[in-house]
This record gives C-alpha cells, sequence and structure tokens, in this order.
C-alpha cells in the first residue's frame, strides 16, 4: 500500500509544502486464519460443528477476507474421517457432512488443504462440569450501581480442569470473556461474572461455560488479556500474532493464527429481574 504524505515544515511565518514523497507502506504477510470449533451442549444434547477460515489483514484494515476453497476434515483416534463443505453463501464457514460424534477425552486431527499448503491441529474433545445457579445482584462499581451476574459451578475435585465463560444476549454490545483454572480451588463452588448497568428487566443473557485443555486455556487466556488491555472484544485483531494449536506442514514458516477447539458445554439462558 502507499500513501502520499505532505510533509509541512513551518519556519516562523513562512510555510512551505514540500512535494509529495511516496511512502511505501508493507503490510504484514496473509496467513491462513483458523476458528475451528467442536461443541456438545450438556443440556440440549445439541451440537455446533463449523471451521471458519479467513486470511489475515493490515491491522490497520478491518476487512474480512474469506478463505474459500479449501478442503477440511477432521478424523478422530479411530481413524474415522468426517468431510467437511463450504457453504455456498457463507463463504469461508465449513461445516461437516457427517457429524463427528461426541465422546469426551478422545482426541481429534484437523486437516485443511489450503492455496497448496497443508495445515494440521489437534485437540481432545474436553469435559465441563455443569452450571448449578445463576444470581443477580447490585452492587457499587466505581461509584455507579451496576448489576452482577454470577455463573456458579462445582469445580470435580482431584481433577486438572480449565473452562472459559462467555456472555451474549439483549444489551450485551461485545461478547463477554472470563477463563478459568482450578490451581487453588480444587473441588470448591467457583464462578463466572458479567457486570452490566444498561440491562432492563427480561433481558435474556445466554451464559455458557466451555471446557478446554491445558493449551486451549493457555491461548484464551493470552487472547483475552490482550484484548482487554487495548479495550476491545476478545476477538478483534491482535497487533501481536498469537499462534494456537495449527501448523503449517507445507512451510513452516507462514504458521495460521487462530485455534481448533473441541469443548462440552453447559448452557444456561438467564432472565434479567
Amino acid at each position: 500500500m502507499k500513501n502520499s504524505l505532505c510533509i509541512f515544515f513551518g519556519l516562523l511565518l513562512f510555510t512551505k509544502c514540500q512535494d509529495p514523497i511516496e511512502v511505501e507502506v508493507f503490510d504484514s504477510q496473509k496467513r491462513l486464519v483458523v476458528e475451528a470449533q467442536i461443541n456438545w451442549i450438556k443440556e440440549t444434547q445439541q451440537t455446533e460443528q463449523e471451521v471458519f477460515l479467513s486470511l489475515s489483514s493490515s491491522y490497520f484494515s478491518d476487512t474480512y477476507l474469506p478463505a474459500s476453497g479449501a478442503i477440511v476434515s477432521i478424523s478422530d483416534s479411530n481413524q474415522q474421517q468426517y468431510t467437511f463443505y463450504e457453504e455456498i453463501n457463507n463463504p469461508g464457514r465449513y461445516i461437516p457432512l457427517d457429524t463427528v460424534p461426541y465422546t469426551l477425552n478422545q482426541k481429534l486431527q484437523l486437516k485443511i488443504s489450503y492455496n497448496g499448503q497443508e495445515y494440521i491441529g489437534s485437540e481432545t474433545f474436553m469435559a465441563v462440569t455443569k452450571i448449578d445457579s445463576i444470581s443477580q445482584n447490585i452492587i457499587n462499581f466505581f461509584g455507579e450501581e451496576t448489576i452482577s451476574i454470577d455463573a456458579f459451578c462445582m469445580d470435580p475435585k482431584n481433577e486438572k480442569n480449565y473452562a472459559f465463560f462467555e456472555f451474549t444476549g439483549d444489551h450485551i454490545d461485545i461478547t463477554e470473556f472470563n477463563v478459568y483454572r482450578d490451581d487453588f480451588n480444587d473441588g470448591f463452588i467457583y464462578n463466572g461474572f458479567l457486570f452490566g448497568s444498561d440491562f432492563e428487566v427480561d433481558d435474556k443473557i445466554r451464559i455458557r461455560q466451555y471446557g478446554l485443555s491445558k493449551k486451549g486455556f493457555n491461548y484464551w487466556n493470552l487472547l483475552i488479556n490482550q484484548n482487554t488491555q487495548q479495550g476491545g472484544s476478545s476477538f478483534q485483531t491482535t497487533p501481536s500474532n498469537l499462534t494456537g494449536n495449527m501448523t503449517n506442514l507445507t512451510k513452516p514458516n507462514n504458521y495460521p493464527l487462530g485455534y481448533f477447539r473441541a469443548s462440552e458445554v453447559s448452557e444456561v439462558i438467564f432472565a434479567i429481574k
């Protein structure tokens, strides 16, 4: 991209505009961005299985560039392969021809062939404890009355557990996230939380908790922290490239961005009182 910059020099009352200078600004290398998820919702026994593929763009651009024409599949530990196809009216979104079975602690492998390069990543189907209860309270937050929503869960004892909470719904402009690990809370109650001052009575909030592997926790924790520090949402483009669990077998230096996650999910729809 070339930008013409007119540089002004002021000296006392004399002002002169220099001839335009052509400045070459190089965009970062376009990389494949992978947002892949296999979700199984405990309460409804429903599944969500999709792979979004796009290309990274300049940090100063908000243009979405779908990666169309890829060959996508997921295989399980029994070498059973499930082919994903691209939706005609939704470029870059790939969904399965046949549902990937729900088997906790099973290792899944995602394979992507795109633009002459082969990508691969693996993740384990992680369990999650159910959301037991929701509370709503009014708190004083920096001098302002704010509604606090807390989703409570019981941590399984003598297990290493990682998860993240997701809050979406009415009057939530940007999806809110919390991450959780039980290093100092093994076997006790824990919670995800949401603060808001714009809620109205009967507003619906979808609260989800996703099971994560340790690597998945590390990725989401860094991703959320990066964007929180910038004042943005958790899935905006970040100035530093955060690598996930996908690799490029053809050109390792052209590593992909994003993550392949497989999670059991606990979901509750809560109405503001």
